[in-house]
């Protein structure tokens, strides 16, 4: 196998990645079409090695979502889906379902404020990725973001002080070793410090996506536009969010009971 050496990092040539894209929409219109333009106008080589995933959280758009997706599933690989129960926050629904939807081994999980260049998309086709990892990238945010606001659940400290907490490139192997996403969270905004702690660390381990390279592969989080009823919600109610945080920890501590959890709950529709 050809590879060559640019900054430390391997890149190739001859068996490149192919790669699934997922994002959850909720109302987020403008960066949903920018998303859309973006995809339209990379190279058509790297089309080839990209599938994207919409997937709209149940959002009352009077049919906006799927007239915009619509428009342009002929410009590149495009796949749609609609929850059909809004049932507030719930993403990480949408990442099981797209998840299960997904052709590729390999799956790029991000939030649909988060934007990047060509460049980077670039990078993570042509990079060899590695079995026994999953990706963490380096993240810039517009919007006031502290880091001490967050709980640290990462050792390496790279989550939620140099990384998306929430952003992955990752196997379906790996992602899977966690059970998925857990849906005892759907309705409040919680849950990603599960997902990462439920992952088999035995066989898998998170290293930041090429932290040697410029800072133009950075992602940039645009400011979120979520509205009050979607992230509630629930999490007001400390004394049960805390119930579920136990419960979904001493399940996903029990390899039996961690891979029986329940992946969706709601009805859901392919529009592309």
């Amino acid at each position: 196998m050809k590879t060559r050496l640019i900054d430390d990092v391997a890149w190739n040539f001859e068996d490149q990645n192919d790669i699934t894209i997922s994002l959850t929409y909720y109302g987020q219109v403008d960066k949903l079409i920018h998303h859309c333009d973006f995809f339209s106008n990379i190279d058509d080589t790297l089309k080839e090695k990209i599938t994207v995933q919409f997937m709209n959280d149940a959002f009352p758009d009077k049919g906006i979502f799927e007239d915009v997706v619509k428009a342009y599933e002929h410009r590149f690989n495009l796949k749609a889906f609609t929850v059909k129960q809004d049932i507030g926050f719930n993403n990480h629904g949408c990442r099981n379902l797209a998840m299960l939807q997904s052709e590729t081994h390999w799956n790029w999980l991000i939030d649909i404020d988060v934007y990047f260049k060509e460049e980077l998309l670039n990078a993570m086709v042509n990079t060899k990725l590695h079995e026994d990892q999953f990706y963490v990238f380096k993240v810039r945010f517009d919007h006031y973001d502290n880091p001490e606001d967050y709980e640290l659940f990462d050792p390496k400290k790279l989550l939620k002080w140099v990384a998306h907490p929430n952003v992955w490139l990752i196997s379906k192997p790996c992602f899977w070793s966690s059970g998925g996403y857990d849906m005892e969270f759907a309705g409040m905004r919680h849950g990603d410090k599960e997902f990462f702690l439920s992952i088999d660390k035995e066989k898998y381990e998170h290293f930041l996506f090429h932290p040697d390279l410029e800072h133009e592969f950075d992602i940039h989080v645009q400011m979120p536009n979520r509205t009050k009823s979607y992230l509630n919600q629930i999490t007001e109610h400390v004394g049960y969010l805390n119930k579920c945080v136990d419960f979904v920890t001493k399940r996903n501590d029990n390899k039996d009971r961690k891979f029986k959890k329940r992946l969706l709950c709601f009805d859901w529709q392919r529009i592309v």
